[in-house]
């Protein structure tokens, strides 16, 4: 090789280590909106990512309600489902995951969390136990006061994405490499790999028959992000791949016949699979959630933005 060539190579060399370094600081600093969750009783909004507060919006007007200072990236919120209390799993942060109790303002930090942080997280049908589902594969449940009840691995240590419980059972499924489901006391129960490339999964909701659940999976540059609706058992029931971005979240209504997802835009499903309704969206969505009467959807997105719904996927107002 010349001297020449030699210092061409090294050139090319830095410059590839130079935009490594920008690429990943910009992903790292970009403020998100991750999550969001509209309370049980209809009346505040919870909506939270890597800008360092948690905030909770009137519903009557989006107006901001409290916010509690958090650092860096929540990366989901789950209220209760009878109190207002809200559970809240965190990473990239010195902060552990919590449940806040919205009326006594009381903060009770959830322990043995991976220090990689969690990003699943949801309470039982019941609101008796909180599951938590980590970077580090395990999986974590703990009673209404933050006390570590039981605590097992995922079949392994890759990150899980997102957990769902069976709404009248306590089983629960998590979903990263594959779909799996636990009993309580952490026996796998089935594991299903969803397609045949490797691709992760980021979200699952349960209808609330019991009867089916649907999951959403990240998609990559040669494989689209798929939508699949499965049977109780774990059966494949239908695929829907029209979606450019992943599914971030999904969300069904209280009455459980329609379905939000967050993607590239927001989109509004029946219980077979059908598109109901498209909301188109300037940047992706992360966060989805329908408030009580199920009339309105609030989403959260990658550049800030928080818009507010109506159910057929029209836009009432957004916050930019």
């Amino acid at each position: 090789m010349t001297k020449g060539n030699k210092i061409l190579v090294i050139l090319n060399f830095l410059i590839m280590v130079l935009s490594n370094q920008i690429i990943g600081q910009n992903t790292i600093t970009k403020e998100i909106l991750w999550t969001t969750d509209w309370s049980p009783n209809g009346k505040y909004i919870a909506i939270a990512g890597n800008i360092d507060t948690l905030k909770i919006y009137s519903e009557r007007n989006l107006h901001p309600y409290a916010s509690f200072p958090v650092k860096n990236t929540i990366t989901r919120i789950k209220w209760h489902p009878s109190f207002n209390i809200i559970a809240v799993t965190t990473q990239m942060s010195e902060e552990k995951s919590f449940i806040l109790n919205l009326e006594t303002n009381e903060k009770i930090e959830l322990n043995d969390i991976s220090p990689d942080g969690a990003r699943g997280v949801d309470w039982n049908f019941t609101g008796e136990y909180l599951a938590v589902a980590d970077n580090d594969g395990q999986i974590l449940i703990y009673d209404l006061k933050g006390k570590l009840i039981r605590k097992f691995i995922n079949e392994n240590t890759k990150s899980i994405t997102a957990v769902d419980w069976h709404p009248e059972k306590n089983i629960l499924t998590t979903v990263s490499d594959k779909i799996r489901f636990f009993d309580i006391e952490g026996n796998l129960l089935k594991s299903i790999k969803h397609r045949q490339e490797e691709v992760m999964l980021l979200s699952i909701a349960w209808h609330k028959s019991g009867d089916f659940f649907v999951t959403g999976d990240y998609g990559d540059e040669k494989d689209k992000s798929l939508l699949q609706y499965w049977s109780e058992n774990g059966e494949l029931l239908k695929t829907i791949d029209i979606s450019i971005g992943e599914y971030r979240n999904l969300a069904w209504n209280k009455k459980g016949d329609r379905l939000a997802s967050a993607s590239d835009a927001l989109r509004i499903w029946d219980t077979n699979g059908n598109l109901i309704s498209e909301g188109n969206s300037k940047d992706y969505l992360w966060g989805v959630s329908w408030n009580k009467k199920g009339n309105r959807i609030i989403t959260s997105s990658m550049e800030q933005r928080i818009i507010l719904w109506n159910k057929k996927a029209k836009r009432i107002m957004a916050i930019e």
